[in-house]
């Protein structure tokens, strides 16, 4: 599943790449047609491959031929008013290829988390900027969160609970958002679509159904608390996400109305003592009318 959406997410910056291409063709096309830059582009190429080829075997290159004809072309190109004309790319940095030096590029990592994010049903996210302004006495906690954003992440599970309607999805949008301008692969789910998977899963075994929550960078699962209790399925695929995540260091998210007592009640011991270990995790609470920080 992850490879499909890599390739989809690829797919679709290689076709705002072409779009680019065909832009600077249709600008270029006199120049083009030109035969004297045809037969210089063809020369011109020929010498950078040969110079390339002799710096493998230790040999000189002929770096002043490649900058005679680089100059030829320059020239040309000043004759039809195109000196000015440059490829343009939606991402500069890796000019649209998806990755540098064989690393995933912010632009594709952004295009990956876009494309979970669709499936997930979070397409509008917000701005934390804004939303600290508008926050009133959540200040504190939504500054915390955009702090944590930018953080290394050695607290790598958040644990966000409170009534419904205080601002957690709020939150959690505005830390999506965040984490996604970083470069970050980001997947949000809710907890009942997560234990539909973990069902799914205890009958077909499919290795795909719980591998998009355990190989994801940072997982978020909202309402935690709400979906249907599998006998002998939600308790153990919850607790299998949240310790192989901590194992990992994968930081994960989770939004619930539950508070710890409640949490301890619903699951279990072990699921209750990874979620709000002091030295790994953030616990907040939300009420609307105050906050409450712990393990900062």
């Amino acid at each position: 599943m992850k490879q499909i959406i890599i390739q989809k997410a690829l797919s679709n910056i290689h076709s705002e790449k072409n779009k680019h291409q065909e832009e600077y063709a249709c600008k270029m096309h006199d120049l083009f047609a030109d035969k004297n830059y045809e037969k210089l582009d063809k020369e011109l190429t020929k010498t950078v491959i040969e110079n390339a080829r002799k710096q493998a075997n230790n040999l000189p290159p002929d770096i002043k031929k490649e900058k005679e004809l680089q100059q030829k072309i320059e020239t040309l190109k000043k004759q039809y008013h195109l000196e000015n004309v440059q490829m343009e790319y939606s991402c500069p940095l890796c000019k649209d290829a998806g990755y540098i030096d064989g690393q995933m590029c912010k632009c594709l990592k952004k295009e990956v988390s876009n494309l979970l994010l669709k499936e997930s049903g979070f397409e509008n996210l917000e701005d934390f900027s804004q939303a600290i302004k508008t926050s009133g006495k959540l200040e504190e906690c939504f500054s915390l969160m955009k702090k944590w954003c930018h953080s290394d992440f050695k607290k790598n599970l958040i644990y966000i609970s409170g009534p419904t309607g205080v601002g957690k999805t709020h939150l959690v949008k505005c830390m999506a958002k965040e984490l996604i301008e970083r470069g970050k692969f980001v997947k949000i789910v809710t907890a009942f679509a997560m234990n539909q998977d973990f069902k799914e899963f205890s009958r077909k075994h499919d290795d795909e159904l719980l591998n998009k929550y355990l190989e994801c960078e940072i997982l978020f699962v909202d309402d935690l608390g709400t979906e249907p209790l599998y006998r002998n399925v939600t308790v153990e695929y919850l607790y299998l996400i949240i310790n192989e995540r901590k194992m990992k260091k994968l930081p994960t998210v989770i939004t619930s109305n539950l508070d710890l007592s409640d949490l301890m009640d619903r699951y279990d011991e072990r699921i209750s003592s990874r979620i709000i270990d002091r030295q790994t995790s953030i616990t907040i609470y939300m009420d609307g009318q105050d906050r409450r920080l712990k393990n900062k």
